[in-house]
């Protein structure tokens, strides 16, 4: 199948999980995993589905597409939801505005801020804390709970930040049930953060192709399917 019919399939079983967890379907923001598939592929996203926001993982990557998508920049909406390197954040920022996924530490906020301040100091660039939920022995990225009250001390100091909510990857499981607890663990945190630090926080990134169901019916906002849309893709072919 291609693109057009994997979507149709898709929203399908995204509406049956908004109906049955009683969400509106216009509540969950469908991100579009675009890495390692080419600008074509978006531009034919673009000309037949109603997908309008594609994630990327690699900066590079992300700004040469931005390049040779700027005609169309009016009808995308960016996300980067890929571990951001500091190295990389002044080609990030520089390439337009998007949603960044994964703020893992207080030296990366506040890296990302001070950058911001400098390139686009009128908007405040609208980030998601990566939080590690259930890996916490691992060298996996995300910032673990216990480590969240230094950073949340640092973003209120952030002028060119605007934090808007929490994402996380779950460890791996056999079945779509296994992210359950991870996702359901995250939306509690979020509501324990505006009930005790008054952040307005809305935004919940979390499920994937293989959870994505799952994710809509504990809370997500924001599900990041990449396969179920654009297919396979090689993971050896990108350079960050």
């Amino acid at each position: 199948m291609g693109i057009a019919e994997n979507l149709e399939h898709l929203e399908s079983r995204i509406r049956a999980a908004c109906e049955r967890s009683g969400r509106l379907r216009e509540d969950v923001v469908l991100v579009g995993v675009s890495k390692l598939h080419t600008a074509t592929t978006i531009v034919s996203a673009l000309e037949t589905t109603s997908l309008r926001d594609f994630g990327e993982n690699y900066v590079q990557e992300y700004v040469a597409k931005r390049a040779l998508l700027q005609e169309r920049s009016e009808a995308i909406a960016w996300h980067f939801i890929g571990h951001l390197q500091r190295n990389k954040v002044r080609a990030l920022v520089s390439a337009g505005p998007c949603l960044i996924h994964t703020i893992d530490s207080v030296d990366l906020a506040l890296h990302l801020d001070r950058i911001c301040g400098e390139i686009c100091p009128e908007k405040p660039q609208p980030i998601l804390v990566e939080m590690r939920i259930g890996d916490e022995e691992s060298a996996k990225t995300g910032i673990l709970p216990e480590s969240l009250p230094s950073l949340i001390e640092a973003l209120a100091h952030c002028r060119h930040l605007n934090w808007r909510g929490l994402m996380i990857v779950p460890p791996i499981g056999h079945a779509p049930e296994s992210s359950r607890p991870y996702f359901r663990q995250t939306r509690a945190l979020l509501t324990h953060l505006n009930e005790n630090y008054h952040t307005g926080l809305n935004v919940l990134s979390y499920g994937m192709s293989d959870d994505f169901e799952v994710a809509i019916e504990e809370g997500a906002t924001h599900i990041r399917i990449g396969t179920a849309i654009f297919g396979a893709r090689d993971e050896r072919q990108h350079s960050k």
